[in-house]
């Protein structure tokens, strides 16, 4: 029951159970049924619009033209880098003598859910081995933010979409291509700090063409970002805001009923 009377204000006591107001009469839970009916059916109509103007403007950033297309399949390409070699060393241990070569899935899979943290960051903090653990970690930690980065620019693309907007897309490639760039730095140093240890445990360290392909990749979405950006930027700039594609789409409803 409301407190008061919608009619002609009366305050409503808790004894107050009847449908009618208990001074003017008016059936409150009827009162002005029709204008609340109508302002139910604008809402509807307005929201609907609003949706509709967003579900074009996303379709048309992410479908609207083989350039976006191309755009939205290029977000996958650097999965590509993920199972190319990254690294490679020549393992010489007692009784145990290998060449290995570490793509970042093989990486994931055979050295990331097998390893100990504990054991890692003891490891960093060693004096002898400590320098290498130390630099093959944080080449580590870059890759998987590279990698994050990568497919978070796929989700956004989407988000994006329904604002017909780039720069985070274009900000995410570049951090991702710099995460995996640098990357490689650390591997590199990686394998200075390895030489330096000598005892030949590890040894014939050398880099990979994954590194270059992945940046290339990277690069390849910042650039098609850019070029789509500025497509969808104009368009934007040209066609009805929301505000007036609402009330265009509403009064062509009214006017088709």
């Amino acid at each position: 029951m409301a407190a008061k009377c919608p009619e002609c204000g009366h305050t409503l006591k808790l004894w107050n159970v009847k449908a009618e107001c208990p001074k003017c009469g008016v059936n409150i839970p009827n009162h002005q049924w029709e204008k609340r009916l109508n302002d139910d059916a604008d809402f509807a109509e307005n929201a609907f619009a609003r949706f509709h103007y967003k579900l074009q403007n996303f379709k048309s950033a992410v479908f609207g033209t083989k350039l976006r297309i191309v755009r939205l399949i290029l977000t996958f390409a650097p999965l590509i880098a993920l199972v190319l070699p990254l690294y490679s060393f020549k393992l010489n241990l007692p009784f145990n003598q290998s060449d290995k070569s570490i793509s970042f899935l093989t990486f994931v899979l055979d050295y990331l859910l097998e390893s100990d943290i504990g054991s890692v960051t003891t490891l960093m903090g060693g004096e002898v081995l400590g320098t290498a653990a130390t630099m093959v970690v944080i080449a580590c930690v870059l890759m998987l933010l590279a990698v994050v980065f990568g497919v978070l620019n796929f989700f956004v693309l989407l988000i994006a979409g329904i604002k017909m907007k780039y720069v985070f897309n274009v900000v995410l490639n570049v951090l991702a291509t710099v995460c995996w760039a640098v990357s490689s730095v650390f591997f590199a140093q990686f394998t200075t700090a390895c030489e330096a240890l000598g005892g030949g445990i590890v040894t014939e360290c050398s880099l990979g063409f994954g590194f270059i392909v992945g940046c290339v990749l990277f690069l390849v979405n910042v650039v098609m970002n850019i070029i789509v950006g500025k497509g969808l930027k104009k368009q934007l700039n040209e066609q009805p805001s929301i505000d007036e594609f609402v009330a265009n789409e509403i009064a062509e409803l009214r006017k088709q009923a």
